[in-house]
């Protein structure tokens, strides 16, 4: 009975997710070789699936979704980009971002796509030499990696209607788009280049969330604010196509989970309101640690598993059976080591 029941409130609990949780899959470039069409819906926890299947990698899980169609499997992208931006399911029609939508359905937290990804594609190219790029865009420092190198921020400042750099959820937004602003000139300026070999690059943007929470999601600030991270997507894209000469696939995946809890804005002795930006990034390295997954399970670890598993009920049945077999066996006609041994033949030599 609390088997079932613990079954039970697993299952709400999914349900509860799926129905109230969703989200967008935005192809802003796909190359010739690629095919998007249609309006169907996706998984999540299928998007690592999906980027694989674009660059010419193996799958290990099957899916129906019929939204891509790899056109020239000869001719498959040299690159996939992935902007994830956390705590909105849309950025609107009205943002003008140019691309082509899916829904999606959020199945899972935290998937690891890019970790997926990144596995698949060290096991192909086994002798390395790929980018693979994994930052988190409210941390600066990560800028700084052999792919980039040192990375100068845009002097240049977007004029602003609605949003106030004092207002500590506008201003870590603008820090945010400033980072990835910064990301675009680098690649604009030769810092990365085609090699023809797979790489993929994932950028967080997790800003937006509390700036929509505090300002409401209808609101002049949070459609500025949308408005403005389209722009820079789009700038984005233009930058990566360039550099690969068009042979590689830009994407941005939105999702209204929120996967932390903002702390409450408090107000100090002076009558200001504190900023919640460290609590915030305290919030998601809590959780991260807190829901972290064993890592001791390799890749291979569920073939391996069901390998040994089919292998020992085979033999476990087929044991069973031949017990059967030999219990039910006439020793005068089933077996040649009875006749050989019995005493008429004894008589006959």
């Amino acid at each position: 009975m609390a088997v079932t029941k613990a079954l039970f409130w697993i299952s709400f609990a999914l349900s509860v997710i799926g129905s109230n949780a969703g989200g967008e899959l935005s192809i802003l470039h796909s190359p010739d070789s690629l095919k998007f069409s249609g309006t169907g819906t996706t998984l999540e926890s299928l998007l690592k699936e999906i980027f694989s299947a674009a660059l010419g990698l193996s799958v290990e899980e099957n899916s129906e979704w019929k939204g891509m169609y790899v056109m020239d499997p000869f001719n498959t992208p040299e690159a996939c980009v992935e902007v994830y931006i956390d705590g909105v399911s849309s950025l609107g029609a009205n943002s003008g971002l140019k691309s082509k939508t899916y829904p999606l359905t959020v199945d899972e937290y935290e998937p690891d796509t890019f970790g997926a990804v990144k596995h698949r594609i060290k096991q192909r190219f086994t002798n390395g030499g790929n980018k693979l790029v994994n930052i988190k865009l409210s941390n600066r420092y990560e800028l700084e990696s052999d792919v980039f190198g040192e990375v100068t921020y845009p002097k240049t400042k977007p004029a602003l209607k609605h949003l106030k750099p004092s207002v500590d959820e506008d201003s870590n937004f603008l820090d945010e788009l400033a980072t990835l602003k910064a990301i675009t000139d680098k690649v604009k300026s030769g810092a990365i280049t085609a090699d023809n070999i797979i790489d993929f690059y994932n950028f967080r943007f997790l800003s937006l969330h509390p700036l929509s929470d505090y300002h409401g999601a209808n609101s002049l600030q949070t459609k500025e604010a949308k408005k403005l991270l389209a722009e820079a997507l789009q700038e984005l894209s233009q930058a990566f196509v360039k550099v690969y000469d068009g042979s590689v696939l830009v994407t941005v995946v939105t999702t209204d989970v929120a996967h932390t809890r903002r702390a409450p804005r408090s107000v100090g002795a002076d009558g200001k309101q504190s900023s919640p930006g460290v609590d915030y990034e305290w919030n998601v390295k809590e959780y991260k640690a807190n829901n972290e997954t064993d890592d001791s399970y390799g890749a291979e670890y569920p073939a391996i598993f069901n390998i040994i598993l089919w292998f020992v009920l085979v033999m476990v049945f087929s044991l069973i059976a031949i017990v059967y077999a030999l219990i039910d066996m006439d020793p005068g006609r089933d077996s040649i080591i009875y006749r050989m041994t019995s005493t008429r033949m004894k008589k006959d030599n």
